[in-house]
């Protein structure tokens, strides 16, 4: 940490310390933690910059410990914030008794958390709450050391999944990155994927920080419908027999009458909103759709209300599982349904009467073979529309 308070109650900051002579002033007196009270003791070397450490255990009022990186890193997200006000390093606030790692204060205060080690969704939403119960918005970011290298196809950690962000209505949410080496503020949006941890990716960057920057609509590589058909294939082929889809498995079996191999094409298709989902995106359908479409008539209508009973009640007992992203502030994983339904209204197996009504069409195509399966994925993929 670079701020401490001295014996005699004067507030201290090292950040911009490079004298010789201050820093040997500095060093006669004794410090304390400005937020816990605790000693800290006054650290310089080759390699980290000068910097007060707690003698005995970390501060109660910070997210991480201290490290090289995460000093360097919160000192480059000051001097980066400048350009949006007038940023203060380390700003204790009593009330939450919380100490965020750099606080803006424009027309709306912001807490600013640089993150560079792992740490639980559960501590980041009570750090969250604890901001906002003062009317203080919460920026997360997540350093880019932590964060890796980014591509357009990448496949994100929990921990790194926890970042993701948005700040208003009908905003798409975001994963925000610092990296200090070069005061870059890094975006990714995640554009959809097929399990619960990988996802395309769009990502932007910026000298500046935006709370809730410009997203400019994007399509995904080209070779995208190859990979997902690849993939689904090989669930088909293969991952439909793992451990994992026993219970499902025998579902299809007892219930639907069918291999879970041969499931209908319409399960298993991009969602842009499947990111809420810790369970891969063939599951989640597929539980979805044989509890609420499969064995409804056609021209019978299926109610909204009545299928989302059904399906959080597999979640409530762990069939289906939804991911924490404390900091998702507007959408749910119900977004992810209702793009599901209008998918199959586009794939031409229900039609949407209204909000709450939609009406089976058609009824499914059944299958031989593994071939005739796969033949039809293709053509329901060519079918689909991403809207991102």
């Amino acid at each position: 940490m670079f701020v401490a308070k001295r014996e005699d109650g004067i507030l201290i900051t090292l950040h911009d310390c490079n004298d010789t002579s201050l820093q040997e002033k500095i060093r006669r007196y004794k410090y304390n933690c400005p937020a816990c009270g605790s000693e800290v003791k006054l650290k310089s070397g080759n390699i980290r910059r000068m910097h007060f450490a707690h003698l005995d255990t970390e501060c109660r009022a910070s997210s991480e410990a201290e490290t090289s990186y995460h000093l360097e890193g919160k000192s480059k997200l000051h001097e980066a914030l400048k350009i949006n006000g007038s940023p203060e390093l380390e700003y204790y606030i009593p009330k939450t008794s919380q100490r965020a790692d750099v606080f803006l204060r424009t027309e709306q205060d912001f807490a600013f958390e640089f993150q560079c080690s792992s740490i639980q969704p559960s501590v980041i939403e009570q750090r969250s709450s604890s901001y906002q119960s003062e009317s203080i918005i919460p920026v997360w970011l997540i350093g880019k050391e932590k964060l890796g290298n980014i591509q357009s196809y990448m496949k994100l950690s929990a921990f790194q999944w926890s970042f993701l962000q948005n700040h208003k209505e009908g905003a798409s949410p975001y994963i925000l990155s610092f990296c200090p080496r070069y005061s870059v503020f890094h975006y990714l949006y995640p554009l959809f994927g097929s399990n619960s941890l990988d996802s395309y990716i769009f990502s932007k960057t910026s000298k500046e920080w935006q709370l809730q920057p410009s997203f400019i609509k994007k399509q995904p590589p080209s070779y995208w419908k190859t990979k997902w058909l690849h993939s689904k294939k090989r669930w088909r082929y293969t991952h439909c027999l793992y451990p994992a889809n026993q219970m499902l498995r025998n579902y299809c079996y007892s219930k639907v009458q069918i291999p879970l191999s041969l499931c209908p094409a319409v399960i298993g298709i991009p969602v842009k909103s499947s990111f809420w989902f810790q369970t891969p995106v063939q599951q989640w359908q597929a539980w979805l759709y044989f509890d609420s479409i499969y064995h409804t008539p056609i021209h019978y209508i299926i109610h909204i209300p009545s299928l989302m009973t059904r399906f959080n009640q597999r979640i409530q007992q762990a069939h289906v599982k939804v991911k924490q992203l404390p900091l998702v502030r507007f959408g749910y994983y119900t977004d992810a349904v209702m793009e599901y339904l209008e998918q199959l209204c586009i794939t031409g197996i229900l039609e949407k009467e209204s909000d709450l009504v939609f009406r089976k069409a058609v009824n499914e195509k059944k299958y031989s073979t593994l071939e005739e399966a796969t033949a039809h994925d293709k053509d329901i993929l060519d079918r689909i529309e991403l809207e991102l």
